[in-house]
């Protein structure tokens, strides 16, 4: 476990056109909206209160188009993670038992959007998505318990501040992970786009201190 203390932001992307349309009419890997690129920007611009130093976004095209302005703003590169993905994986077809995995975005495609930033070597020409089928809720739980490991165990500078561009599902799963004894979906409700959640970790415990903040959307830009 790591000795030290830092900071977690989780922030879920802006809207993306799956966000606004049916589920029946959902693609595989959406772009933002005009109202998703106002919201990444509106972010941005109060991004640097939060300081972080260390930035990363699932691989998903909605998380990299909210991260980009940020990280512009931060003057500091991202990190795209392989396993910071939504729930479920990259997938076609709306039913449950209809949804067929994508592979996602090759690395060439990540590289020609953003080339000077760092991608997750796990990522190559077959896409990000390994999945042969749609992930399970469980399959997502372990993944998230994963992801909380890497977050407690790696050597952060004491006092660091990492920030990870995510979704909303995946974001539950987390923090269940993180804050093993709050039933997260049931007392904290939805999860706002481009909030975010902030935690501290001392001691190898996890501390939530604020959820779901948006001091940066006006009213008629909150959706969920």
């Amino acid at each position: 476990m790591n000795s030290g203390q830092f900071t977690l932001h989780l922030v879920r992307h802006a809207q993306s056109a799956n966000n606004a349309k049916p589920e029946s009419q959902r693609i595989a890997d959406p772009p933002l909206t005009d109202l998703g690129v106002e919201q990444a920007r509106a972010l941005a611009s109060v991004i640097g209160q939060l300081s972080p130093d260390h930035l990363f976004s699932s691989p998903f095209l909605r998380t990299l188009q909210t991260t980009a302005p940020v990280a512009q703003a931060l003057g500091i590169l991202p990190t795209v993670r392989a396993d910071l993905y939504e729930q479920g994986g990259c997938y076609r077809g709306h039913r449950i038992d209809d949804r067929t995995p994508e592979p996602g975005m090759r690395r060439s495609e990540i590289q020609s959007l953003h080339p000077t930033w760092q991608i997750d070597p796990a990522i190559d020409e077959s896409g990000w998505n390994k999945h042969e089928t749609y992930e399970t809720l469980q399959e997502a739980r372990k993944r998230a318990q994963r992801v909380a490991k890497w977050l407690a165990e790696h050597p952060w500078p004491d006092g660091a501040r990492v920030l990870l561009v995510i979704h909303a599902d995946f974001k539950i799963r987390l923090l269940e992970s993180l804050l093993s004894n709050l039933t997260v979906d049931v007392q904290l409700g939805s999860v706002i786009n481009t909030a975010w959640t902030s935690l501290s970790y001392q001691a190898g415990r996890w501390q939530l201190d604020e959820f779901n903040s948006h001091p940066h959307l006006e009213p008629q830009m909150i959706t969920s």
